[in-house]
């Protein structure tokens, strides 16, 4: 299996892009336990929409009220996922969220442009977003689509509230901060991971296709920045079912940094 491990080309294409798709993959054996317990999550959860699914790594029905399990946990922090957010984050990180975008067969909802960092409560803002495919993503099938370079300004734009229920989020960046004719996307083999920068714009169409289209996201920060459940709270207050404001953390690299985060692990 290829090392997992940055090469200097792959460091310099995401300083430059926003994003990578290392030749690293995870391992077929680790993809099939991973859907099985994806089978398992929608079972527990069956009064929630498989388009989205927040935090399946919290047990204690955490954001939207999911039921998750510590399996997802271990899945987020595979050895060589930490391997490689270590280049590029550093050696201090935490984990503190995670997400399953199920993008189910003929009605899988579209996810228009945003930035995530427009939610997130850590100061100052840094986060890595690693997406692994768990299924195989094709043209077709509402792959993930970035606009290459954005994060380079390293910087929010705006972004405007969108109404209707036949999207997975409904705060759209407005569209005088991208060109969309230059959006890449991202074609993957279950298994394989990109790895991409909080202001990266980002979207993806619906899926229209008999295929479904299901993927882990696991989201680190570096531990010297500080994750601010006070001001995760009062984002709430517009987004309750994100659960902001009480996400546990956890240290799965080095130290934490800044020294005030909440203590590790669930209370």
């Amino acid at each position: 299996m290829t090392e997992a491990r940055l090469s200097e080309r792959e460091l310099a294409q995401f300083h430059d892009k926003g994003w990578i798709v290392p030749r690293w993959e995870l391992p077929q054996d680790l993809i099939s336990e991973m859907r099985d317990e994806y089978a398992a999550l929608l079972a527990r959860n069956s009064g929630i929409s498989s388009d989205i699914i927040l935090a399946p790594h919290q047990t204690k029905g955490g954001s939207m009220g999911v039921i998750g399990s510590e399996k997802w946990l271990s899945f987020a922090t595979h050895p060589g996922l930490v391997s490689i957010a270590r280049q590029l984050i550093g050696d201090d990180i935490i984990l503190w969220g995670t997400t399953i975008f199920g993008k189910p067969a003929r009605s899988g909802k579209e996810t228009p442009w945003h930035q995530d960092g427009e939610y997130y409560p850590i100061r100052p803002l840094r986060v890595l977003t690693i997406w692994i495919a768990l299924d195989d993503v094709t043209p077709e099938n509402g792959p993930m689509r970035f606009i290459p370079g954005s994060h380079k300004g390293q910087k929010l734009h705006s972004h405007s509230w969108v109404e209707g229920d036949d999207k997975t989020i409904n705060l759209v960046c407005d569209p005088q901060h991208y060109d969309e004719s230059t959006a890449e996307s991202l074609i993957l083999k279950a298994g394989q991971a990109s790895f991409h920068d909080v202001y990266m714009i980002h979207g993806s169409q619906a899926n229209h296709t008999d295929r479904r289209r299901a993927a882990f996201i696991v989201r680190l920060m570096p531990a010297t920045s500080v994750y601010d459940h006070a001001l995760g709270a009062e984002i709430g207050k517009r987004h309750p079912a994100q659960g902001y404001g009480v996400r546990p953390l956890y240290l799965v690299s080095g130290r934490d940094r800044a020294g005030n985060n909440f203590s590790i692990g669930h209370e």
